[in-house]
């Protein structure tokens, strides 16, 4: 029977990162959210002492450069030593962010920190009182690209203890540059218990059972494309009993905040002034008291009579709105940013659904879209349609700033704001 072995998985610390912040806070005194990518490593660290883990594995992307600053470095070796103190190992791999470097780190690592090599698999034996309880698999990364089918040479015939892999992938067999493999090919590879994957910064549980195929996401989410809680996974392997348990580690969270400009009749700016503020502390009561801070962008949806005073004057009406809502919850626990406004309304159109009713154009127009909606092929040859620049498929590690990346909700956002768009212009041209 396999020993029972219990570890931490954990996995994107991209040290030496920031989370992003409006401009306007930055002169708060207080600024330990410079610190919160860090802090949420520190917490990991904790934890592994406190349950005293067999093992912590880091499935690349420790630090967030290449370069990988003085600080960041130093941080880690502290936290390692802390770890090396309870004789707990860290096995990790590196990954597009931080890719192997063969002229060695910045500074000495300590003794208890294992990196799987770039040029080959990497295989590391685990023992417990002088018995092996587990086998480590791993390889970094060459460059900030790797298009190696890494795991095809994760091999290992020994199967009396629990095997464990390490990979940093898009789990996209059509990616070339983010190590292609695809689910089925990691299920085919039975020698492996539990593959422990990287690079995705979003918990994923893609195989819940043996062979486990796990993404613990970031521990703490550095901008609105990062929302949910981050954090790490705590896995307990034993015949017949296995688990795994997410750990929150965030002091700071993302959200989206979204608000229904129709619920209540909007005249002027006092009007919608007032709607937000009172949605907002509606939205601060629910907030979880036990995170430090609260990180919003607001987003505007429902049709509006005011809808072209808001076109015309956006960005001096954002700004009014934010000065005025940003000092409300500087003072209170959790803290609430508000990073920024996006205007996703429409414009209010009288008596719309006697209109779609009595009138057959816009009948045959509201089912036309009705069933464009609900037709997957229609929808994503539309997206391809609208050119280069929406990039339906997206790739969480694109810097290219020409290119806006189309994820779903904002696709669904956009198709809606486009369908009064549309209803606004056919109206104003009968009217001419």
């Amino acid at each position: 029977m396999k020993p029972a072995v219990d570890f931490i998985h954990t996995a994107d610390l991209h040290l030496g990162s920031r989370i992003q912040i409006n401009e306007s806070y930055k002169n708060l005194q207080t600024k330990d959210y410079n610190e919160a990518v860090y802090n949420s490593f520190k917490k990991i660290v904790d934890n592994a002492i406190k349950t005293d883990v067999d093992f912590v594995l880091i499935s690349g992307d420790i630090f967030d450069s290449d370069s990988r600053s003085v600080r960041a470095t130093r941080f880690f070796i502290e936290q390692s030593q802390r770890l090396d103190c309870k004789d707990i190992a860290i096995y990790m791999i590196n990954g597009n962010h931080d890719p192997y470097r063969n002229e060695g780190e910045l500074l000495n690592l300590p003794k208890n920190v294992h990196v799987c090599d770039s040029e080959q698999p990497s295989c590391f034996t685990v023992h417990r009182n002088n018995r092996l309880i587990a086998r480590i698999l791993g390889q970094s990364y060459r460059s900030s690209s790797e298009n190696r089918k890494m795991s095809n040479y994760y091999t290992v015939n020994d199967q009396r203890v629990y095997n464990i892999a390490l990979l940093h992938t898009q789990l996209d067999l059509n990616n070339k540059s983010y190590v292609p493999v695809s689910k089925d090919d990691l299920l085919k590879k039975n020698s492996i218990d539990y593959w422990a994957l990287g690079h995705i910064h979003k918990k994923q549980i893609i195989n819940g059972e043996n062979p486990y195929i796990i993404y613990p996401g970031i521990p703490q989410g550095r901008d609105m494309g990062e929302m949910e809680p981050g954090g790490y996974f705590m896995v307990h392997l034993e015949p017949n009993n296995c688990y795994y348990d997410f750990k929150k580690t965030s002091d700071y969270v993302y959200r989206r905040f979204e608000v229904d400009l129709g619920k209540m009749e909007i005249n002027n700016i006092s009007d919608l002034h007032e709607l937000l503020e009172k949605e907002l502390n509606e939205f601060y009561q629910t907030l979880n008291k036990n995170i430090k801070g609260y990180i919003i962008r607001i987003i505007l949806k429902g049709n509006i009579r005011i809808y072209e005073l808001l076109q015309e004057k956006e960005e001096e009406i954002n700004e009014d709105i934010l000065s005025n809502l940003r000092p409300l919850y500087l003072n209170k626990a959790p803290l609430l940013f508000i990073n920024g406004i996006v205007n996703r309304s429409s414009k209010y159109i009288e008596n719309m659904e006697e209109l779609i009713k009595k009138d057959p154009f816009f009948k045959d127009f509201f089912n036309f879209l009705k069933e464009l909606k609900s037709d997957d092929k229609e929808i994503k040859k539309l997206k391809n349609d609208l050119g280069r620049i929406w990039n339906s498929k997206v790739d969480i590690e694109n810097k290219d700033p020409q290119e806006f990346q189309l994820g779903e909700q904002v696709f669904k956002e956009l198709f809606e704001q486009s369908k009064f768009l549309i209803m606004k212009e056919f109206i104003e041209r009968r009217d001419l």
